[in-house]
């Protein structure tokens, strides 16, 4: 086998552990698997949080931009206009 070949293939294994986001600019953002949970928790702690939010994660940012209808309709692509703060309705 060929070091060629044997690039093609760690090229094409690395692409399966990878999630691409397809942009509106016609770019693909590319995030490990492994930041979903990331992701996830980051918007959780966006939530409610008003100006004490933290940093949106960048996979967030990717799904909202996307030019997948499914990336920008997800939880991931529309979490980001939940971020204004919560009245405190408890009394």
């Amino acid at each position: 086998m060929s070091a060629f070949s044997r690039v093609k293939r760690l090229e094409r294994a690395r692409r399966k552990e990878m999630i691409s986001i397809p942009q509106q600019d016609g770019s693909v953002a590319r995030f490990p698997r492994s930041v979903v949970k990331d992701a996830y928790a980051n918007l959780m702690d966006r939530l409610g949080a008003g100006e004490d939010a933290p940093p949106e994660h960048p996979l967030l940012t990717a799904a909202r931009n996307s030019s997948d209808p499914n990336w920008r309709t997800s939880i991931y692509g529309e979490g980001g206009d939940w971020v204004e703060a919560v009245e405190d309705l408890s009394e």
